[in-house]
């Protein structure tokens, strides 16, 4: 049988990223970022990584470091479960980028460092070129995130945390720098600050409430962010996914069925891609924000009773089919009687009214971009009757099926 350690270096060869075990006691931290640091600039040491993997690290969580250099690395304390031998031992799958490093990127980092002549900037470029380069970040971190906690035992899965960490050059990135001496009491404050409005519009995020959330997403802008790069539209992109995927896990501990959430976020994560503009990012930003809460809104389920998000989540996914009260009763085993009233009473609506609120939301999206007739339209989505497709789709957006496709047509 395999073990989890080779289980491990085995899926991250098949990506073509190198991973070591490193014993905190006598390892090489080196191959944390292959080298680098020892054959081109021989004055940046390791100690600070080492010594935020000995104090920060903790068995049960996945880390994903990168750096001042771009980059980036997969730390996981290794469990005494998967060792039979004694000390810190961590497994680490480095180093590998999350974008093509230019030649602009090298001078830039050269020029940060303060390298001076005698680094050979063609060499440095030859050796980003060398790396492998993982195309999704977003992907990527879903998939971290879900591989290692597989391998833990259920009380450690079932407390694992995915943490991201970034080494600035003169400074720690999430967490206060350790040299007491160079901390900065306003610094600090701000970090404080920008954290206590962050998370207070991932609260806002969690009941839907995207005016307040915005506004405070705003505010998290007006008190700046630290530099990851040099390149101002990267800093601001890698901050956007950063956002993307902490409102993906905002709505997804809200009980919103991952095929939702997998679906916005995807998408997301290639606009993000594409942006060439901090303002075409901050637009984006606040996309993002709405589309979270619209997703809390319609598909919030996780106050209600198992039954009740069995039957939301069956509506959910055949709205479009034909279905009666009793076949739907029998998909979550209730007296159809005892369903219809349990659903009115934890929702505050009626099954009918449900069913008729989601098919016209599938049929939103078509009016407006599809050349079908409305009735095509109807049938589609669930309504045999044209008449009671038009009276439901009024009471609920407010006009008729022809005026709304007046007003959207693409």
């Amino acid at each position: 049988m395999v073990c989890e350690k080779e289980l491990a270096r085995r899926l991250f060869e098949s990506q073509n990223i190198h991973s070591f075990i490193f014993d905190l006691a006598e390892g090489d931290i080196s191959l944390f970022d292959g080298g680098l640091r020892k054959q081109f600039f021989p004055s940046e040491g390791y100690d600070r990584i080492i010594a935020w993997i000995a104090t920060h690290c903790t068995v049960g969580n996945i880390y994903l470091m990168e750096d001042f250099f771009r980059l980036s690395a997969v730390v996981v304390p290794i469990p005494h479960a998967w060792t039979k031998t004694g000390g810190s031992h961590y497994f680490i799958a480095a180093p590998f980028t999350f974008e093509r490093v230019s030649q602009d990127d090298v001078a830039a980092i050269m020029q940060e460092i303060g390298a001076g002549e005698a680094c050979d900037d063609k060499q440095v470029l030859s050796f980003y070129e060398g790396l492998p380069v993982v195309s999704s970040r977003d992907k990527f971190q879903s998939f971290v995130s879900a591989f290692f906690p597989a391998l833990f035992d259920d009380d450690m899965a079932s407390r694992s945390q995915f943490i991201y960490h970034y080494f600035a050059k003169k400074a720690n990135y999430l967490f206060a720098n350790e040299e007491a001496e160079e901390i900065d009491k306003a610094s600090l404050a701000l970090t404080q600050k920008r954290y206590e409005t962050e998370n207070a519009l991932l609260e806002c995020v969690r009941i839907g409430d995207e005016q307040k959330a915005i506004a405070l997403h705003k505010k998290m802008g007006q008190l700046g962010l630290t530099a990851r790069t040099s390149n101002a539209v990267r800093n601001i992109q890698n901050f956007t996914i950063i956002l993307n995927t902490l409102l993906r896990k905002t709505v997804e501990q809200c009980g919103v069925h991952s095929f939702y959430i997998d679906e916005v976020s995807r998408g997301f994560a290639i606009s993000i891609e594409q942006c060439t503009s901090q303002v075409q990012l901050f637009d984006l930003s606040i996309q993002m924000i709405k589309s979270y809460c619209a997703q809390v809104r319609e598909h919030h389920i996780g106050g209600y009773s198992e039954p009740i998000q069995r039957c939301i989540t069956y509506i959910d996914f055949h709205c479009m089919e034909h279905f009666s009260l009793q076949e739907l009763a029998d998909e979550v085993f209730l007296n159809a009687s005892y369903l219809s009233a349990q659903f009115a009473k934890e929702t505050g609506q009626t099954i009918t009214a449900y069913i008729n609120r989601t098919r016209v939301n599938h049929a939103l999206p078509m009016l407006g971009e599809s050349t079908r007739t409305i009735r095509e339209i109807a049938n589609s989505c669930g309504f045999d009757d044209m008449n009671y497709f038009a009276r439901v789709f009024k009471k609920i957006t407010g006009v008729s099926p022809t005026e709304y496709r007046n007003e959207h047509r693409k």
